[in-house]
């Protein structure tokens, strides 16, 4: 038989008359009357074709058939509570796998530590499981358009319908060369946005304009979107171009490359939460910028110091 809702409502009185021996216990453990309760036995018994026990003067007693479907409702019933428990536990506990979309070489960043993001997500939910996709901005853009992420963290883009952008903060860029570079051993005094704007750049397609602000006349000879490709062309001794300061720090160390800022003005790229415009957005997602937005404070703080005249 196929159990229906008022199936296990009247199991639940069986049960009780089977473990209160009769009808009075179960009449004041359900508070249900004795009609009540002889309706919900025949009703079941009718359903399942056979009787469950004997009742009468000479007493209560289950048939043998009834004993085994007391012992099987013991089971049903166990399932139900542990069923119940659950879906009470799913109530408080995040479950289930968040997606979050990064643009290249982030993880040099000091002011965005998402691993340290992770890793409180990790702690405060546990059994979430966490992606990570790398891809340049206009393939986020449309994978958080499509559903494929469930958040993004990429340089400031045109509006698109259906999607919501948050200004996060903004990362420090200077203009670096590598050191086979004619400018690489010219003094700063004699670096000037002339001399400057006489060397290819290489750019990024979404940022073009903007990394060109400050050398009006510079030409991009080529333009990459990954940031690793753009690092390599400057580490070639041809091209100039502007790279994160966090991400440009190792080769600085090195003797690699060079900044040739502030004497050519930084810039400061505009990096941007997005995210679906949707009313409800999953809770891992709200933990997920609810640690970024702990993160604002400090970095507003450094931003200012470096804003600051030279």
């Amino acid at each position: 038989m196929q159990t229906s809702n008022s199936d296990i409502t009247s199991l639940a009185v069986f049960r009780a008359v089977a473990e209160h021996r009769g009808f009075l216990g179960a009449q004041v453990a359900l508070g249900l009357s004795q009609s009540a309760i002889s309706f919900h036995l025949n009703a079941l018994e009718q359903r399942i074709g056979f009787r469950l026990c004997r009742r009468g003067r000479s007493g209560f007693e289950l048939t043998d058939r009834g004993a085994i479907v007391y012992e099987q409702s013991k089971v049903l019933f166990l399932g139900l509570r542990s069923f119940e428990n659950v879906i009470i536990g799913l109530k408080n506990k995040l479950t289930g796998t968040f997606r979050l979309g990064l643009v290249d070489n982030t993880v040099t960043d000091p002011d965005m530590p998402i691993h340290r993001i992770i890793a409180s997500l990790h702690r405060q939910a546990p059994e979430v499981i966490i992606k990570i996709e790398i891809k340049s901005p206009e393939l986020l853009v449309s994978e958080l358009g499509n559903g494929s992420i469930d958040v993004a963290i990429i340089p400031e883009t045109r509006a698109y319908p259906g999607l919501r952008f948050s200004l996060l903060r903004e990362e420090p860029q200077s203009l670096y060369c590598g050191s086979s570079h004619p400018l690489f051993d010219l003094p700063v005094s004699k670096i000037d946005l002339k001399k400057v704007g006489a060397h290819p750049f290489v750019v990024r397609p979404y940022a073009r304009d903007f990394e060109l602000q400050h050398v009006p006349k510079a030409v991009a000879r080529t333009a990459v979107s990954s940031m690793e490709a753009q690092a390599m062309l400057v580490l070639s001794g041809v091209y100039l171009s502007y790279l994160p300061d966090h991400y440009a720090k190792t080769w600085v160390a090195t003797g690699a490359i060079k900044s040739l800022s502030p004497k050519i003005p930084r810039i400061f790229s505009k990096l941007y939460l997005a995210t679906r415009a949707e009313k409800r957005s999953p809770p891992a997602l709200d933990l997920f910028i609810k640690e970024l937005v702990a993160l604002g404070s400090h970095h507003s703080k450094k931003l200012h110091s470096l804003r600051k005249p030279t």
